[in-house]
């Protein structure tokens, strides 16, 4: 296995899409919340650097979303309203990789952050496939949704 990342966004944007499906499943099957907080940060860290890479962006090595974004806003000033999104998801990294005494995520707060982030990813895929309809949504819990 190369320990070089990849610049083709293509490959980003497939891993965010695992991470994607992954924190669908968790939070429609009472799975880990923080583990979910973590897969969102990683998800949308996916698709930002996809997108930047798209943009002919060097890839750099940073967890920071809001690092991301600021150079994001650079191409389009429109992801500005994802600035609190990038803020909130990039303390999830930390969240989840560290203990912290008496802090807890609640599902509902998580699941907001999580439709948040999907409005995000549409954004960068309208970029990438020119306004199509999203492939995918969370509906929230419930059997039988997709």
């Amino acid at each position: 296995m190369s320990e070089k990342e990849s610049s083709l966004p293509e490959d980003w944007f497939e891993k965010g899409d695992e991470e994607k499906k992954a924190v669908d499943i968790l939070l429609k099957h009472g799975g880990s919340i923080s583990v979910s907080s973590y897969l969102i940060q990683q998800m949308l860290e996916k698709y930002m650097k996809g997108f930047l890479l798209s943009k002919n962006w060097r890839l750099k090595r940073t967890h920071d979303l809001e690092e991301l974004l600021d150079t994001m806003v650079e191409y389009d000033l429109s992801f500005e309203e994802f600035r609190e999104l990038s803020q909130e998801a990039t303390a999830f990294y930390f969240f989840e990789r560290y203990p912290f005494f008496g802090s807890e995520l609640s599902q509902e707060e998580v699941e907001r952050i999580y439709n948040k982030s999907l409005e995000l990813i549409r954004k960068i895929e309208d970029d990438k496939f020119g306004a199509a309809e999203p492939r995918f949504v969370y509906a929230g819990a419930g059997p039988g949704q997709d």
